[in-house]
């Protein structure tokens, strides 16, 4: 049943990068929509990799999704009518860091609640 635990962070990845690099960027309802977007891509990207590889160090995943983040941004500069941005590199890594946050703050809350007993 392990690769249930696999297949939200392989969905999240897929999504990401085929929005990443997407020859045109994602049509936009607001001014700085984007930022919310890699926001919120890289910390669904990165709560999802501690899902998936719970017994994966901080540093590896910490350092796999920073390097995503930053590899797509550069490589949306690549693209003929994307450009990189140091703005859009920052919201990934803020991404990131919420992601790992959140999977900390949630990973201790099932540690107490497995320690709590039951009562009726």
């Amino acid at each position: 049943m392990s690769y249930l635990r696999v297949l939200p962070f392989l969905i999240v990845l897929a999504v990401v990068l085929a929005s990443g690099l997407r020859p045109e960027p994602v049509p936009q309802l607001f001014d700085q929509q984007d930022k919310l977007h890699h926001l919120l891509g890289f910390a669904a990207l990165a709560f999802t990799l501690r899902l998936a590889f719970a017994r994966l160090s901080f540093l590896w995943g910490f350092g796999f999704t920073v390097a995503a983040a930053l590899l797509i941004e550069l490589t949306q500069g690549l693209l003929p009518h994307r450009m990189a941005s140091r703005w859009d590199m920052l919201a990934n890594v803020l991404g990131v860091l919420l992601g790992w946050g959140c999977s900390l703050l949630v990973q201790s809350w099932l540690r107490l609640r497995a320690e709590q007993p039951l009562t009726e």
